[in-house]
């Protein structure tokens, strides 16, 4: 098998190859100096809505670099609402990845359109810059392609920026910055979410409507990629054990709307709620948490921004997506076959345990 996706990734690196010849060739371009004119920038990051909120404070910084910067994000339909609420993007571009190449091309054709200066390749964490992506990359015209080198078929990229050794996804996407002239060890790269007086109020009244006891903590049982998927049965012991430790607390549920029903069935035996949250209210719901249990979803990222103590459960290996500066334990699981987490409920309510027992004294929930 191990054979085959060899031969599967040289025949696709053949035909990247061709594209970046058929586009010019392989080169380099130095790195201008960027407030001597205006320059049109396009940021790639067409995948979920927790990839844009890892990676916001990069396009800030970007923005910020010049005041001859314009930026345009190619977002994904996931991504593309919460993108428009960011006062740094001049514009987002829609594009569906899952369209497949044709669907690239069409996109290309468009963004060439916009006479774009530079395209940044926001995907970085990928071992391999894909075919999807290089016809992007190359449909832009843009003179300036940046994007993190050291991965399969990067020559697409006309400035390769080094990676070094991060620690995590987000140190790692930070380097996108240096070829702009920012230093990525002088910022603190956590997402900036506003949440508004209105937003703040309307958490606080639906914790009220589910109790007034602390701590507050939020379960979400959601996530937007099947690898990420956690058993929802496992969750029942996890919350009985919250609740026989934490009796004051207050526990709301949080779901899809097609997992709605599984959360209400959850929420009842500890005298919780499940409540339906868009966006928005997530946002604020994690600012006004006191703890949060989630899969490897966009809410972790959510509570990494407000610094909320998080227990995230996460997958063998994924040890690089830890969010920035996330308090609280993190739980990591193995993977068993057909990509189902194993990582076991007794395992959960272990670390859940550690975890009271370190900061409920000092936080006043036990």
């Amino acid at each position: 098998m191990r054979f085959l996706q060899h031969i599967e990734f040289f025949v696709r690196s053949i035909g990247q190859i061709l594209l970046v010849y058929l586009s010019g060739g392989p080169r380099r371009e130095a790195i201008p100096d960027w407030r001597a004119r205006p320059y049109r920038i396009l940021f790639v990051r067409d995948d979920g809505i927790g990839d844009l909120i890892l990676s916001m404070e990069l396009l800030r910084a970007i923005r910020d670099a010049s005041p001859g910067f314009t930026i345009d994000l190619l977002g994904s339909p996931q991504n593309a609402a919460f993108a428009r609420t960011l006062p740094f993007l001049t514009d987002v571009v829609v594009h569906r990845r899952r369209g497949g190449l044709h669907e690239a091309w069409r996109t290309g054709r468009l963004l060439r359109r916009r006479r774009y200066d530079v395209v940044v390749d926001g995907r970085g964490i990928l071992s391999n810059v894909d075919t999807h992506t290089t016809l992007l990359l190359l449909g832009t015209g843009a003179r300036w392609r940046i994007g993190i080198g050291g991965r399969r078929n990067d020559r697409v990229y006309t400035i390769k920026v080094d990676p070094a050794a991060p620690s995590s996804i987000g140190e790692q996407l930070a380097v996108l910055a240096q070829p702009f002239g920012v230093d990525p060890h002088q910022r603190d790269w956590r997402a900036r979410l506003p949440v508004s007086p209105a937003e703040r109020a309307a958490a606080e009244r639906a914790w009220t409507a589910v109790g007034v006891g602390r701590p507050r903590v939020l379960v979400n049982i959601s996530v937007g990629h099947p690898e990420r998927y956690w058993r929802h049965e496992r969750y029942a012991p996890v919350l009985a054990r919250l609740r026989a430790r934490l009796p004051n607390a207050t526990i709301m549920l949080t779901a899809m709307p097609h997992e709605q029903a599984v959360a209400d069935d959850l929420a009842r035996p500890v005298r919780g709620a499940a409540i339906p949250l868009t966006f928005s209210e997530v946002v604020a719901t994690v600012a006004t948490a006191d703890l949060v249990i989630t899969p490897d979803t966009a809410i972790t990222h959510v509570a990494s921004a407000f610094q909320t103590p998080t227990l995230a459960l996460m997958r063998r290996n994924t040890h690089a997506w830890v969010p920035f500066q996330t308090p609280g334990k993190i739980a990591f699981g193995d993977v068993a076959r057909r990509l189902e987490p194993g990582l076991t409920a007794e395992r959960v309510v272990a670390v859940l345990d550690e975890l009271i027992t370190e900061m409920g004294p000092a936080k006043g929930w036990l």
